[in-house]
């Protein structure tokens, strides 16, 4: 007996699951998008479905969608769904680490301590870089368009999504984790038309310095009405506690950020956070999602099938 090396089709481990290709004119680059529907989808042909946008979809693709039946969990069941994977094709798949950066990265956000090429060329002993992606990631991290990676989901992939699939209006989600979860508050704050429940996992938040304050700070003086809006933030217990670099990159920021929503609350917006335990960042990806799920799509229980 021999193994035998195939390379399967896409449907064997996600059958549910379509992927297209989206070229946007805001950012300049083709991306990846997998459409993931629920079980229901076409049990209920009359029936519209919200649709959840996740981002850095190379990677929480696999990690989150293939959990379509979460409407029929007996314990925590959840809205059935629309799942749109987002993400990368091509080079810039490769090259993600750096990509990501230019998505998402709020305009104008301060760069990180130590972002020079000496400082980082640890990626590329690693591995995780070639010389070029970190070249490419500096000057991203330098001039970040986190602003035209909103206007290519709620301008260009949102409607064409809507000509394909039924998906109920005025209920979009958002999930981001890392720097995806700085994008999504900043997305919140940016009182996105689109986003209603936002998810926002190990957000990386620098503390006293991050933009996403001063784009908090100017939405409570203006007393700006975000009713409707969700936004729900997780942060792993190691991140706050633990020695390394992410109590500075996550931890610290998104502590001040849960006690600037707390104290200083917007006008009708849901806040909640949660502290995920037993996990580190390269780890809670999933449980961050699962919590978004649980605070912002919950439904009724009805018992397993």
């Amino acid at each position: 007996m021999e193994l035998l090396e195939f390379s399967p089709p896409f449907t064997a481990s996600l059958p549910f699951t379509r992927y297209f290709e989206l070229d946007s004119k805001y950012t300049g680059a083709r991306h990846a998008v997998w459409v993931t529907t629920p079980a229901s989808y076409t049990v209920h042909p009359d029936a519209d479905f919200p649709a959840i946008y996740v981002l850095d979809g190379n990677v929480s693709v696999p990690q989150t969608a293939v959990f379509h039946l979460l409407e029929f969990d007996p314990i925590h069941p959840i809205e059935a769904f629309l799942h749109v994977g987002v993400g990368y094709v091509g080079e810039d798949a490769r090259r993600q680490l750096a990509v990501r950066a230019r998505d998402l990265i709020p305009p104008g956000e301060p760069l990180p301590p130590g972002a020079s090429e000496a400082a980082m060329s640890a990626l590329v002993e690693q591995g995780m870089l070639d010389q070029a992606g970190l070249e490419l990631y500096l000057q991203y991290l330098k001039h970040p368009a986190a602003d035209r990676f909103l206007a290519f989901l709620t301008k260009e992939l949102h409607p064409q999504l809507t000509r394909r699939y039924r998906i109920k209006a005025r209920t979009a989600g958002l999930f981001g984790y890392s720097y995806a979860g700085l994008f999504s508050i900043y997305a919140a704050l940016d009182r996105s038309e689109l986003f209603q429940r936002i998810g926002a996992g190990s957000p990386a938040i620098r503390s006293g310095t991050s933009r996403v304050f001063e784009q908090y700070e100017a939405q409570w003086r203006a007393q700006a009405d975000h009713s409707g809006r969700r936004l729900h933030l997780t942060v792993c217990e190691s991140e706050l506690s633990a020695d390394s670099y992410y109590r500075n990159l996550v931890g610290l920021g998104a502590g001040e950020f849960i006690s600037l929503a707390s104290g200083k609350p917007l006008h009708g917006l849901l806040f909640s956070s949660r502290v995920i335990e037993h996990e580190s960042h390269a780890t809670a990806l999933a449980p961050s999602w699962y919590s978004f799920l649980r605070n912002c799509f919950p439904a009724e229980r009805a018992g397993a099938p």
